[in-house]
């Protein structure tokens, strides 16, 4: 147990005592987590005093085992404490660490994030018959907006592949794609930073790389056209086909999101939720509060990057381990609260929050479902509305 020195004196185990746990208070709480802890068999060697128990303990048990218990003796220290009657020497700085160190025992759920997280396609299009209506990436659409509304098409087109050599510069550090890719598309040197991997892993996949690379050198020559052109009327559909080819330059190369990006933004979550008491992160996580401290990673004012992270973090959220760790899902989720659509909240829903105790891990949905209902009320649905409606009526606030 690498943590031993920082535990065995906050959880007061110098003379054979756990906390202020009796032997026979010891063996119930254990017991609550289906855990035999005087098992001598299971957890052998040490000693029978209930320091010794649990010293067997982590040496034998499984790293999921020891980080439940974890949480649940930092339930058991904070509820006392906030009860009144604790004699429990333990700082919330300790509390939070004691959580952190179950955080860090407990099993990943998914490992794609040790190899950064890619997204098949950030941006939808749909086939009628032969008319194709395709979604412009919002990052680009956003920029050119004001120019489509006027009808201002050259200066629509020429800001759209601006924006895509810009990207290639926030990526890379050059903005030409000759540069990046060089004249025939062959340079591999910035795979890794464009697509997360230094070499492709088949022939199909250095096609597609270089694909990628020639359709870059193509928007870098049709902008060096527009550039060397003075502003004039371009026809609307010709501008839609150049702004629908820059669009998916752009996606094509902000599909992946490096994994520096991704433990960066889950460690300053965890770290900033771990900064709380339970009573200060309730009051902060209404309306989002708690964000509005924050120095965000410029990364995540990318739409293609709240889309990736969204889906990797619905696919790995857990409400059934602890409070902590339910607050820390849904505190993600807030981040990319844009990308949600009224279809992954009703899914939220549906998601377990039993642990394997038989008790409710659910911790924060209602706060999180305002906060939703705050930036877009129509992701709100009548589901949702009324698990709002119940959750009031059975806190008594409705």
């Amino acid at each position: 147990m690498a943590h031993k020195t920082f535990l065995e004196p906050v959880l007061g185990m110098s003379g054979g005592q756990v906390l202020d746990f009796s032997n026979a208070s010891f063996a119930n709480f254990f017991r609550d987590l289906n855990i035999d802890i005087y098992d001598a068999e299971r957890y052998p060697g040490f000693g029978d005093s209930k320091a010794n128990r649990l010293r067997a303990f982590w040496k034998s048990a499984d790293d999921d085992e020891v980080a439940t218990s974890f949480i649940a003796l930092a339930d058991y220290v904070e509820a006392k404490q906030l009860a009144g009657n604790s004699s429990i020497d333990m700082s919330p700085d300790q509390l939070a660490r004691l959580r952190s160190i179950a955080l860090e025992l407990a099993p990943a759920p998914d490992p794609v994030a040790n190899a950064g997280t890619a997204a098949s396609f950030t941006t939808e299009a749909t086939v009628n018959a032969n008319r194709i209506q395709i979604e412009i990436h919002e990052d680009i659409y956003s920029h050119i907006e004001r120019y489509l509304t006027t009808g201002d098409y050259f200066h629509a087109v020429e800001e759209s592949y601006k924006l895509v050599r810009e990207k290639l510069r926030d990526i890379t550090g050059k903005e030409r794609a000759t540069d990046v890719f060089n004249s025939s598309a062959q340079n591999e040197g910035h795979w890794k930073a464009l697509f997360g991997k230094a070499a492709a892993s088949s022939d199909a996949e250095k096609d597609f790389f270089r694909g990628i690379g020639y359709l870059h050198l193509g928007v870098q020559h049709l902008r060096n056209e527009k550039a060397h052109t003075p502003a004039s009327p371009i026809d609307p559909n010709l501008a839609i086909h150049y702004i629908a080819l820059a669009s998916l330059a752009y996606d094509l190369i902000t599909k992946y999101v490096s994994e520096e990006l991704i433990t960066e933004i889950e460690e300053l979550v965890t770290a900033t939720r771990r900064g709380y008491s339970v009573t200060r992160f309730y009051r902060a996580f209404e309306g989002g509060r708690w964000i509005d401290a924050l120095t965000l990673p410029a990364g995540l004012a990318s739409s293609s990057v709240r889309k990736v992270l969204k889906s990797k973090w619905l696919q790995e959220a857990d409400f059934t381990l602890s409070y902590d760790h339910s607050n820390i899902m849904l505190m993600r989720l807030e981040l990319v609260a844009e990308e949600l659509t009224q279809a992954d909240i009703d899914a939220l829903l549906e998601y377990p929050t039993i642990d394997h105790r038989g008790n409710s891990q659910e911790a924060g949905m209602l706060q999180f479902l305002e906060y939703i209902q705050q930036l877009d009320a129509a992701k709100i649905s009548s589901r949702a509305s009324d698990w709002m409606t119940d959750k009031r009526r059975e806190w008594g606030e409705g």
